[in-house]
Parts: structure tokens; C-alpha cells; sequence
């Protein structure tokens, strides 16, 4: 059919203004159409993501932490890739699905000038003991996770740990004293958050933990009878000992578990477990030496390497990968530090959406007003990189509010914008000082 010319292109020009005026039902009909896309992907399981570094950047206030948020809940809906970023970066305020259910596999960091390679990855540092010991950092930690399950998503049958854990700790607090032997006994320790950290051992041993990592690492080898002796049990990083220097305890805490074990009702073999996503946000990605705290892994993050390729890591000796089911999700500011200076490190290896201030989220017409003033002066004086973000002014309800606003959040803000430019900063706060004016009349 030739739509360049004639009736046909004329017939497809009322169709358009149809659908132009009739743009509520058009909206309902499309959410039914994503309903249903959301829950078929749901029930096939189809969706196969490829992208899984995304870094949101904007100007402050636009709405980019707000936003992590947004898309992991999309990710986790099953919704295709396209119209995931397309819903980001519209940066509309829709309801956002609660996270709260995959809480304990989503971690939230932000980097720093002091973040670094110890705090991601892995390094020494202090225990509870004073002693000094090598420790996972947050993304080590997350990979592990996230290996775990993917692991876990292959095997037919595994062993449960983390539901025995729960178990036997309780087992050990229920009683003023959990007795391993005459000359041992242990108490169990938590993180302030309540996480399980270590068993404390007590008797005629003093000031001694029992770390959960360690016993995470061993106990289903031992169950497996693949550790026969203390002097089996591997110390945590390369030493001139064979073995660790708590192993003889560790050996008789996985005796007392596997008596546990083989004594109660439950059982902790499991079928298939289902593949789980993993997400690790950082805040502020560019304000932290990226070379620096991702050391060597900064090639293993591409999702073309994921699952497949490895390094050792320097401290512990140990394989590392990147788990295919691990997302890093960064946010940056883009008036922070131009976009140029990163794009070594990070542009190759992440997706940037952009999120642009939305004048619509702001109710307010005065508050609106201004900010589209101010936004069209600082384009002109600076860039559109440094507009004022919609969150500045969306609780504004009054005068008051927006005098509050722009005194104590907006006017620092322009200072630090033109600092040394004092024509600039003289353009916008005229703009400001207008508005104060109308308000006396």
C-alpha cells in the first residue's frame, strides 16, 4: 500500500488523531498489554538478560536513587530490557513494587575517596578478638551469594546451610550453655543487624571465634567425610601452617553439628533451587578510585565474561568470578565529575540512562515556574548537565516551603555552581530574588 501519497496516508492521519484523543483508554489498554507480557514472562521464565551494568547519571535531584529502586523492581517483574530503560529514563513517578521481599539479596554501598580494594574486594582486618584475619568485602561477599545460588539452580540436590545454621544456632542459644565437650563450649554471636556472625567459644578456651565463613566453607565437606582431622581444615589465606590455628575447635564444633544433624526431624537436602537475581547499588560510582577498589576484577564485570573467566585473587589465593546472576546497578552525578574522565574505567563495561529533571512531577505552578526559569538560565550559563532536579521542589505546597527551598537547598547550590563566576550567580539569584519580591506586594 503507498502511504506517501493520496487517501491511504490521509486515512492514517485520522487513526493517529484517534489514538492522540483517546489517550486514558490507550493508556489502560496498555497497561493491561504489560500486565500481561509481565506475567507470561513470570510463567515461562524467558527472559534472558544481557545487560547487567547500569549506571543511572543526572544532575542532584533528578531522581537517581529513587530510581534504583524502580528498576530493580522491573528487572525482578520480568519485563523485557527495551521497556525497562524506556520506563527509566521517561523518570516518571509511578508506584514502585515493594523490595522488601528480596531485601537480603540487594546491598546498598557508596563509594568514597576512601573506598578501596580492601572495603570491595577482600583484605586484613581486625576481629572481634583483636586478632587480625582476612575478610570478605561487600562484593566479594555478594558474588559469593550469588554463586551459591546459581550453583544451587544446577544441582539436583544440595545441602541447605544457611536453614541448618538457623537451626543449630537456636539449638545453642535455647541453652545457658551449649556443651561441645568438657573443656569446650560456645555461645552465639550477631551482627548489630541480627545476622548470624560466629559461635564464641568459651571452657577452658578463651576469647576464640568460630566464623561463619569458615564453617560455611567446611561443613558439608565434613559431612561428606572429605575432612577426617583438624589438620584438614585449611587456614583462611596463605601461611607456613597446614592448617588453621582454631582448627582443632572448628573440627569439634562439625562434630556436635553432624550429631545435631543426624538427630533431627528436618531435613536440609533440597531439589533445584530456584535461580535468583543479585543486586549490589553503589552510590556516587564516580566519586570512588574505580582502578583502585575493582583492582584486576574490572574486566570480569562485562557480562561476556561472567561464569567464565577468573582470576586469583592476591590476599586469599583463591578463583574468583562474577556470577551471570549479579547485577551492579551505580548512580553518579554528572555534576560531580565530567562523564569524559570515566570513560576508561566504566563506559565499556556499563549502560548509562540518563534521568532528566521532570517539570510535570513538580504541583506547585509557582515552585514549577522557577524551576524552569532557573533550569533555562543555568543551561545558558553552564549546561543542561547541571538543570535542577524535580525533587527540589515536589513537597513544595506553599510560599513558605518554596522560600525554605530555595534559601537553605537551591542558593547553596547555585553558589557551589558558580563559584568564581559571580555575573552567573548574579543571573540566577535575580531570578530567585524576583520571586521574593512578588511576594511582598
Amino acid at each position: 500500500m503507498n502511504i506517501g501519497r493520496g487517501r491511504p496516508q490521509s486515512a492514517l492521519r485520522k487513526y493517529i488523531d484517534f489514538l492522540e484523543n483517546n489517550n486514558d483508554e490507550n493508556n489502560v489498554i496498555q497497561e493491561n498489554i504489560e500486565n500481561n507480557v509481565m506475567q507470561d514472562n513470570i510463567a515461562n521464565n524467558i527472559i534472558q538478560r544481557n545487560i547487567k551494568n547500569i549506571i543511572l547519571y543526572g544532575s542532584p535531584g533528578a531522581g537517581k536513587t529513587h530510581n534504583t529502586q524502580k528498576l530493580i523492581s522491573l528487572i525482578e517483574s520480568g519485563m523485557p530490557e527495551k521497556y525497562i530503560f524506556e520506563t527509566i529514563t521517561k523518570n516518571e513517578l509511578k508506584d514502585i513494587a515493594d523490595i522488601d521481599d528480596i531485601k537480603d539479596k540487594v546491598k546498598f554501598i557508596t563509594f568514597h575517596q576512601n573506598f578501596g580494594y580492601e572495603d570491595f574486594i577482600e583484605g586484613f582486618r581486625p576481629n572481634e578478638d583483636g586478632d587480625i584475619e582476612l575478610k570478605n568485602g561487600v562484593f566479594r561477599q555478594i558474588c559469593i551469594e550469588a554463586q551459591t545460588n546459581l550453583d544451587n539452580s544446577k544441582s539436583n540436590n544440595y545441602f541447605d546451610f544457611e536453614s541448618f545454621l538457623n537451626d543449630f544456632s537456636q539449638e545453642v542459644e535455647s541453652q545457658d550453655k551449649f556443651v561441645i565437650d568438657k573443656n569446650l563450649t560456645i555461645v552465639v554471636k550477631k551482627k548489630i543487624n541480627g545476622e548470624f556472625q560466629s559461635f564464641k567459644v568459651g571452657g577452658r578456651v578463651k576469647d576464640q571465634s568460630l566464623t561463619k565463613d569458615i564453617i560455611q566453607r567446611d561443613f558439608e565437606s565434613f559431612i561428606k567425610e572429605q575432612i577426617k582431622k583438624y589438620q584438614d581444615i585449611k587456614p583462611t589465606y596463605e601461611s607456613q601452617s597446614m592448617y588453621h590455628g582454631n582448627a582443632p575447635y572448628y573440627f569439634k564444633l562439625y562434630e556436635a553439628m553432624k550429631k545435631y544433624l543426624n538427630n533431627t526431624d528436618c531435613s536440609y537436602k533440597s531439589s533445584k533451587s530456584e535461580l535468583q537475581n543479585y543486586y549490589l547499588v553503589i552510590d556516587e560510582i564516580n566519586r570512588g578510585n574505580i582502578s583502585k577498589i575493582f583492582g584486576e576484577l574490572i574486566t570480569l564485570i562485562e557480562e561476556d565474561k561472567r561464569d567464565t573467566f577468573e582470576v586469583t585473587l592476591p590476599y586469599s589465593k583463591k578463583p574468583f568470578k562474577i556470577p551471570s546472576n549479579l547485577y551492579i546497578i551505580g548512580t553518579m552525578n554528572s555534576t560531580d565529575k565530567s562523564i569524559a574522565l570515566i570513560d576508561i574505567a566504566l563506559r565499556r563495561r556499563f549502560t548509562f540512562l540518563k534521568m532528566e529533571p521532570n517539570l510535570e512531577l513538580v504541583r506547585d505552578e509557582t515552585a514549577k515556574d522557577i524551576m524552569q526559569q532557573l533550569n533555562e538560565k543555568i543551561t545558558e550559563k553552564l549546561s543542561a548537565d547541571y538543570a535542577l532536579g524535580h525533587s527540589y521542589f515536589m513537597k513544595i505546597q506553599n510560599g513558605d516551603d518554596l522560600d525554605f527551598a530555595l534559601e537553605y537547598k537551591i542558593k547553596p547550590l547555585l553558589e557551589e555552581y558558580f563559584y568564581g563566576d559571580e555575573q552567573g550567580l548574579k543571573s540566577v539569584l535575580e531570578i530567585i530574588k524576583n520571586n521574593e519580591d512578588d511576594d511582598n506586594e
